[in-house]
């Protein structure tokens, strides 16, 4: 068993993007159908490339609506400026239902890109976990980070790429406590 030389306190924070209806097509989906719902399994970051798995739920009219948006490689699922990153896209359906859907995004190149999980990372550094959902017209960010430093300089920088019709509300800073009781499972049962 590997002794801990130095003991830290994670940090937890949580905020909410929100978006008005026609700021961004993946959410505009949220809008139109309020029952759909994505969650993420996992999101790793490094200095140039994020992977991630997210699952999505809904009605089968949804998921086939998901599918023409969020699986086009064209367009950046995750950037929240005005003019998107030029970063390289690719998806893999993992699991394929009726009315669900499972998706690993593997994006490379996110030197430019303006996503939370870069920016995060980019502020923090190493250590940082992500879990986030989408429903309705907000995206959800839980993040827990192994960093004592204040978070402000993150918030305004988060702010600051924010295209017109995205808003930034922050929920909660503090310890990491509540984590086991506020997580539910991403996949269905």
């Amino acid at each position: 068993m590997a002794s801990q030389s130095h003991v830290f306190s994670v940090k937890e924070f949580e905020f909410n993007i929100r978006f008005t209806a026609g700021a961004d097509p993946v959410m505009d989906l949220f809008h139109e159908y309020p029952t759909l719902r994505l969650r993420n399994a996992t999101c790793t970051v490094t200095e140039n490339a994020m992977w991630r798995i997210d699952h999505v739920d809904g009605p089968a009219e949804s998921i086939s609506a998901f599918d023409e948006v969020f699986l086009d490689d064209e367009g950046c699922n995750e950037c929240l400026d005005e003019h998107r990153c030029s970063g390289t896209r690719e998806y893999q359906v993992l699991d394929r239902r009726p009315t669900a859907r499972t998706v690993y995004t593997y994006h490379a190149d996110t030197d430019r890109c303006r996503a939370v999980p870069t920016i995060v990372t980019d502020h923090i550094g190493d250590g940082v976990v992500f879990e986030s959902e989408r429903t309705g017209s907000t995206y959800r960010w839980r993040v827990l980070s192994p960093v004592e430093a204040s978070l402000d300089p993150l918030f305004d920088h988060l702010e600051s790429t924010l295209r017109t019709g995205v808003q930034l509300d922050v929920d909660h800073l503090g310890g990491a406590e509540p984590w086991r009781d506020k997580t539910q499972p991403v996949f269905p049962q």
